[in-house]
C-alpha cells in the first residue's frame, strides 16, 4: 500500500507484511514483557499469559505480531513466559499436594479418589498447576501420582510375560482399574508400552 502511495517503505517487515515504526515497535515490546510480568504476578499458578489475550491487550491486528515481539520470551503451548516459567504454589496448594505424595508414598499407584482431592481443595486447575510446577504426575483428568511413578510403573510391568493384559498389569501394580486404564494409556503416549491387539500390551525399548 505504500508502495502504491508512492511513499517508500521505513523498514523491512517485522511479520510477513507487517510494518511497524522502530519506536513504536520497541514500546509494543516493552509493554508485552510488562503484561507478561503482570499476569505471572496476579496469576501464579498459571503464570502464563496466551498469546490471544496479549495481542488483545497490545491492540495488534495479528497475532503473528505477538510472536514477532517475543523472541525473548519463552513460548509453551500457546502461552508467553517471563521470568515465571512454571506455576508457583500457594502455601496452602503445597500443603495439600504434599498430603497426596504422602498418601501416595507407600502406594505408588493408588491415585486419590475425586473426593480426597476435593477434601484437599485441589481443583483441576490446581492439579494442572501442581504437575505443570514437577510436584505431581497428571496421567489423566482426575488421576495423579508422584514424579517418575509411570517409569517405575513400566518397570514392574517390564518384568510380566509379554504380552500381558490390563488385568495382569492392574495386578502387578497392585492398583485399580480406574487407576490402571489411563495409566496404561499413559504409558502407551509416553513410548514405555505399545498395543499389540485390543487386549494386550508390550513393553518397549525404552521400558529396558
Amino acid at each position: 500500500d505504500l508502495i502504491a502511495m508512492g511513499v517508500p517503505p521505513p523498514s523491512e517487515p517485522v511479520a510477513g507484511d507487517w510494518l511497524a515504526d522502530p519506536d513504536h515497535w520497541d514500546g509494543l515490546r516493552r509493554r508485552l514483557h510488562d503484561a507478561v510480568e503482570e499476569h505471572a504476578r496476579t496469576h501464579p499458578t498459571d503464570p502464563g499469559l496466551p498469546a490471544e489475550a496479549a495481542r488483545r491487550a497490545l491492540g495488534l491486528p495479528d497475532r503473528a505480531l505477538v510472536e514477532a515481539l517475543a523472541t525473548d520470551l519463552h513460548r509453551r503451548d500457546g502461552r508467553l513466559y517471563g521470568t515465571a516459567t512454571a506455576p508457583e504454589l500457594p502455601p496452602h496448594v503445597r500443603r495439600a499436594v504434599d498430603a497426596v505424595r504422602r498418601d501416595l508414598a507407600g502406594a505408588p499407584f493408588s491415585a486419590p479418589d475425586a473426593g480426597r482431592l476435593a477434601d484437599l481443595g485441589l481443583t483441576p486447575k490446581l492439579i494442572a498447576a501442581a504437575a505443570a510446577s514437577g510436584a505431581l504426575l497428571k496421567v489423566a483428568d482426575g488421576i495423579v501420582l508422584l514424579p517418575g511413578a509411570d517409569a517405575e510403573a513400566a518397570a514392574l510391568l517390564a518384568k510380566l510375560d509379554p504380552p500381558f493384559t490390563l488385568s495382569e498389569a492392574r495386578r502387578a501394580l497392585g492398583t485399580t482399574r480406574r487407576v490402571a486404564v489411563p495409566l496404561l494409556e499413559h504409558l502407551d503416549e509416553q513410548g514405555y508400552t505399545v498395543r499389540v491387539d485390543d487386549l494386550r500390551r508390550r513393553c518397549t525399548e525404552r521400558t529396558r
